[in-house]
């Protein structure tokens, strides 16, 4: 008599069993792979819209509040800011000075005005380069139009990689003066005369009979950018 002959059906191998198949569970992994690789994606996608929005509130907040920063120089723009750069003659030799500034919240309770913050750089005669910080003022409730409008502007030594753990921030300067579209004409309010010395050197000392009153330099800020800064202070180094 025939014996019907059973079989015990073999269950399938996992990718760590001896004789299994690595690659049958690849298609799952892959998946997963994808599907971090969507996720990064999307996370910078939501980042990208976070910041345009941002950038969009900060130009709509400035444009109700400050409405003539977009004609700073007397043409609309649409980043609200102004920069430009300038040569001052002095009798310890050419400083070149570039500026950008922007409005600011204000500050002061005491005398209300438009205030301004940026950066500055300044090349020396001896061809030592000073990154600056900058602060400012107009008068408050400015018209669109800055055209003849009074501006002061002062800036103090900031190295960018340690200027907020060191005490002394010098060489400083300031500038007084006013608006004539496009150019700002200024002078120096005798600063550089306290900040240098006769060699164009940093005045790093404090001796109390340092002359504080001297010479007067005028100097005119036309538009321009940093790449021109640094052509024009190649010109005046030594």
């Amino acid at each position: 008599m025939l014996r019907k002959r059973f079989t015990i059906p073999r269950m399938p191998l996992g990718p760590n069993s001896i004789g299994g198949d690595p690659t049958q569970f690849a298609p799952h992994s892959k998946a997963r792979r994808r599907g971090c690789l969507g996720c990064l994606g999307q996370l910078v996608w939501q980042s990208a819209v976070v910041l345009v929005l941002g950038v969009i509130l900060v130009a709509a907040m400035t444009g109700l509040f400050y409405p003539w920063a977009f004609y700073l120089g007397g043409k609309f723009h649409f980043v609200p800011y102004w920069q430009g750069l300038g040569k001052l003659h002095a009798k310890s030799g050419d400083y070149v000075l570039f500026v950008r500034f922007e409005p600011t919240p204000r500050r002061s309770r005491i005398i209300p005005h438009s205030d301004l913050k940026g950066l500055a750089y300044l090349c020396s005669p001896r061809g030592d380069e000073f990154r600056l910080n900058l602060g400012g003022s107009m008068r408050r409730h400015l018209n669109l139009s800055t055209d003849g409008e009074a501006i002061d502007l002062y800036m103090y030594n900031w190295p960018a990689l340690y200027g907020q753990f060191t005490t002394d921030h010098r060489p400083s300067i300031e500038l007084r003066g006013h608006w004539k579209n496009p150019d700002l004409v200024m002078d120096d309010h005798g600063s550089i005369f306290r900040a240098f010395l006769s060699d164009g050197s940093v005045y790093r000392g404090h001796d109390t009979n340092h002359p504080y009153n001297g010479e007067i330099v005028p100097v005119t800020l036309v538009k321009g950018s940093y790449s021109e800064f640094e052509s024009a202070c190649a010109t005046v180094k030594h």
